[in-house]
Order: structure tokens, then C-alpha cells, then sequence
């Protein structure tokens, strides 16, 4: 009797389920992977694939033929549907393509896999020609749609298929996917770690891509420290807000996280126990929280709501970031 295994970080429900189809002999012939970017959605299916494909008895053993084409990508019956460069739609052309190859036998595989990603972009009719293929599939065929939004599939689609979540990681896990694609454990990493909101995959795009949202972290840091420490003052902390920001959109982005520093203060202080979203630390939290009242803590979360609702009006920055640091600090006061 073979022994799987799905080698993905999180995911544990979807993990659970699909090691128990797969020892039971129920795999489905469709699935809705739903979950938000670099949260192993992709992984998930791969991982299902190579133990359905692995022609050992440890399964997916990564050694034998079928495994190595799969994590290669150069596996012949494993079809990728995604939508053309600078379009906004998987259109029904697109969808329909899949019928040219649907009857083919499979070459590599015992069967065929389609993947459809981003499965919210498929207009109405492109789902309606979906649907047909996910009724009465062959029965050597495998469909794998992969969303961010299962409810802006139609509602004859997702009850054609079992639908698969894939949660947000926590630090920890991130750090696992991180040390697993060998990115380098130093202060960028850890600053993408902390703005990538639960996904690897952005933890991944940040650290490789994005110099400015490290900058941002960086930026929301000191205000964090400056807001809610002793021996600060309102001029110097209006001036940190010149020194560092230039844009409107950048002050908004860094308030996202100061938000999310707020947010946590809140909910320790509600006695909430909760993942944090911006501390690393309890001690580092409970510290900063010790400093301000729970009134204050409001009143701060409420304006900078404020703000991030002007994030898309046309603004001067200079003037704006003076406004709202000043009505920040008065309120940190309260």
C-alpha cells in the first residue's frame, strides 16, 4: 500500500483532506484552490499531482521519472491556462483551447492535469465553457482552478468541484519557505518577512524586487518608535515624516503598517490573542503598549483610517503629511 505525503508548509486542512482522498482512492476530478498569492496554492497542487503521478511506493518520491518532469516543468500532460500578457481576462477562446487537446492520450503521466489560474478572471462566457468540460470530464483528466475569489466564480462552477482554502502564513512558516528557496537570512529578508502579510511568494518578490518597500518599513519603524516612546517630540516627529517621505502614496503605505502596529496594541490590550501583524515580539509589543492609553489607541487607528481613504486623491504632500501627523500625535496624547 503506498505512504503519501504532500511536502507544503500550512495549508493543514487542505493537506489533511487531500492525503485522505488520496490513501482512500477518492480524488476528485476537480478542484477550486482558493487563497490569496504566496500562500502555496500552486505547491498544493504540484505536490497532489507528483503523488497521484510517483510510480514508487513513498509518494511523491521526487526520484522517479514522473516526479522529476513535474518539479522540472517540463511535464508534457500537464496543461498551464493563464491569461495573455497585458489582458485583464481569461477569455472563452482561451477556455475552449483546452477542448483541442481534452481527447489526446497523456504521454508522460497516467493522466492529464489542467491548471487554470487566476480562475476570478474568466468572464461569463468563458465559465459557462468551463462548465461542460467540468461535468463530464474523461476520466484521465484532472482540473485544478486556481482563485484568489471563489465567489466571483459562477455558482454552477464551484458546485461542480470541491473547493480547497489555503490560509495566510505565519512568520514562522514564511521563514520555512524562505530557508527552503535559499534566500539569504539578513535584515532585507526580515523586513520582507514582516511586510508580506502572509504570503511567501511576496515575502519572495519583495526581498528580490521591491527596495522600497523595505524603505517603507524602515520609514513606519521610527515612526512607531517615535509615536509611542518617552523623550519624543510633535516637531521632531512631523519632521521625521519630511525627512523620509516624499509621496502621497508612500505616506500611505507606510501608515499601513503603522496601522497594523496599532491593531496590535489594540488587541493585547483587549486581551486578544492573536497572531501579530507587525510586532516581532510579545515583549516588544507588550513594552510599546504599556506607553499609551486605550482611548489613544483609537483615536490613532481612526485617523489614520482617514487617511488611507484619501490614498487615491490627488493631494499635496508636503501639506497632508503635516495635517496627519499632527492630529496623530495630539491624539497619542489623549
Amino acid at each position: 500500500m503506498k505512504k503519501y505525503s504532500l511536502d507544503i508548509v500550512g495549508c493543514t486542512g487542505a493537506k489533511e483532506y487531500l492525503l485522505s482522498a488520496l490513501e482512500g482512492g477518492y480524488v476528485s476530478h476537480a478542484y477550486i484552490v482558493e487563497g490569496a498569492f504566496g500562500t502555496g496554492r500552486h505547491r498544493l497542487v504540484r505536490e497532489l499531482i507528483k503523488a497521484m503521478a510517483c510510480e514508487n511506493d513513498t509518494a511523491p518520491c521526487g526520484r522517479c521519472g514522473s516526479c522529476i518532469k513535474i518539479d522540472a516543468g517540463v511535464c508534457v500532460d500537464i496543461y498551464r491556462i493563464k491569461t495573455a500578457e497585458g489582458k485583464s481576462e481569461l477569455t472563452v477562446d482561451l477556455i475552449r483551447g483546452i477542448y483541442d487537446t481534452l481527447g489526446l492520450m497523456p504521454n508522460d503521466l497516467p493522466f492529464k492535469a489542467y491548471i487554470i489560474d487566476d480562475g476570478e478572471k474568466m468572464n461569463t462566457y468563458a465559465q459557462n465553457a468551463f462548465l461542460k468540460m467540468f461535468e463530464e470530464p474523461p476520466s484521465n483528466v484532472y482540473f485544478f482552478l486556481i482563485t484568489s475569489d471563489a465567489s466571483k466564480l459562477l455558482p454552477t462552477v464551484r458546485s461542480r468541484a470541491l473547493v480547497l482554502r489555503t490560509e495566510k502564513l505565519n512568520r514562522e512558516q514564511i521563514n520555512s519557505v524562505l530557508d527552503r528557496e535559499g534566500v539569504p537570512d539578513d535584515a532585507k529578508r526580515k523586513a520582507a518577512v514582516e511586510l508580506a502579510d502572509g504570503s511567501a511568494g511576496e515575502a519572495i518578490r519583495i526581498y528580490n524586487d521591491d527596495a522600497e518597500s523595505v524603505n517603507v518599513r524602515a520609514v513606519s519603524d521610527k515612526l512607531v518608535e517615535a509615536l509611542f516612546s518617552p523623550g519624543s517630540d510633535k516637531l521632531g516627529f512631523i519632521n521625521l515624516h519630511h525627512k523620509n517621505i516624499r509621496k502621497t502614496d508612500e505616506l500611505c503605505r507606510v501608515y499601513t503598517l503603522v496601522q497594523r502596529a496599532v491593531r496590535d496594541i489594540m488587541l493585547y490590550r483587549a486581551g486578544a490573542e492573536k497572531e501579530l501583524l507587525y510586532f516581532s515580539s510579545s515583549e516588544a509589543l507588550e513594552e510599546m503598549s504599556l506607553r499609551v492609553s486605550d482611548k489613544a489607541v483609537m483615536r490613532v487607528n481612526d485617523v489614520i483610517d482617514e487617511l488611507l481613504q484619501l490614498a487615491d486623491t490627488p493631494l499635496n504632500p508636503a501639506l497632508t503629511m503635516t495635517e496627519f501627523a499632527s492630529r496623530i500625535w495630539d491624539c497619542h496624547l489623549l
